[in-house]
């Protein structure tokens, strides 16, 4: 079996890789109104890094001190949404899902790490070392260069 680093299997158990279950709470919410939960989280710019020096320039932050908005703000959706994403009744089916492991099978955890991770030895038509030794004078003399692969020659 290979060898799984554990950063990257963290990570990947931590995200969302059952899709059925975020397929079928999606659908179960989408006829809904008002429409609270989406299987994609609300943008927050006030918790975006890439945002994050428009949001500390000299002329933003009073506007959202008179706006209410200096405590991490909300999404463009308001403060329900972003609650309902965090709190609501999918998204807690599906925190519940991930922390008892559903969903995440070996193979989908490791990833490309799993690749290459058993692999038998070929024996193609010319035997275990190729086309160099199917003759008699090149099992003799392989290269006129001198032997060049770490394998025996017999």
């Amino acid at each position: 079996m290979a060898y799984l680093c554990e950063c990257p299997l963290r990570l990947e158990k931590g995200f969302i890789l059952d899709g059925v279950a975020v397929s079928t709470v999606a659908r179960a919410y989408e006829l809904t109104r008002p429409k609270l939960w989406s299987a994609i989280p609300p943008y927050n710019a006030q918790q975006d890094y890439h945002a994050r020096r428009y949001f500390q320039s000299h002329v933003v932050p009073p506007v959202l001190r008179k706006t209410h908005q200096d405590h991490c703000g909300t999404g463009r959706d308001g403060w329900m949404v972003d609650y309902f994403h965090i709190f609501g009744q999918g998204q807690r089916y599906l925190n519940r899902r991930n922390w008892a492991g559903a969903g995440h099978s070996l193979q989908q955890v490791t990833g490309h790490d799993h690749y290459n991770a058993d692999l038998r030895p070929i024996n193609g038509f010319n035997g275990r070392f190729g086309y160099r030794r199917n003759t008699p004078t090149l099992r003799q003399r392989p290269s006129v260069f001198g032997e060049v692969t770490q394998f025996p020659l017999f």
